[in-house]
């Protein structure tokens, strides 16, 4: 069982996402926006947040930048979820260490599967895994940026 913060300001994201993960057995929390999620760190350390790239006041992005500053990026996961598909944003999102990223519109089983996924991983695993993600999502974003070009 894993401690989980959703931060998504859709309501039937939020809902479907606690669902499905409270039916494996996870501890779920969830908040509307960057703001609140920020705030709800200071009562728990969730061992993941699945943070929403597009919130009101304050994006995903800059909580994920909020939390590299601070200590909590070495104890928690980050999965981020979006509706852009685009490459530069998943690249911008392992760059400032984001551990995962899902496009919307997902299946709540398959954000379940990346969830267990990066619980299994150890430190180091998931340090692999990361860079792995990173360079992938680079090259995506410089072959997006040639293709959009022709």
């Amino acid at each position: 069982m894993a401690r989980i913060l959703i931060a998504d300001d859709d309501a039937e994201v939020r809902q479907g996402l606690v669902v499905a993960l409270v039916d494996q057995g996870h501890e779920v929390a969830a908040v509307l926006d960057g703001h609140k999620a920020i705030a709800a760190l200071c009562d728990v350390t969730p061992d993941l947040i699945l943070l929403d790239v597009t919130m009101p006041g304050k994006d995903g992005f800059q909580v994920l930048e909020e939390l590299n500053g601070s200590g909590f990026r070495d104890l928690t996961r980050v999965l981020m979820l979006t509706a852009s598909g685009s490459e530069q944003d998943a690249s911008k999102a392992f760059e400032l260490g984001a551990d995962a990223y899902v496009t919307k519109p997902f299946d709540p089983v398959e954000v379940v599967g990346q969830v267990e996924r990066l619980m299994a991983l150890s430190s180091e695993e998931l340090k692999t895994s990361r860079e792995r993600e990173l360079d992938r999502s680079r090259l995506l974003s410089q072959l997006e940026s040639i293709l959009g070009e022709g």
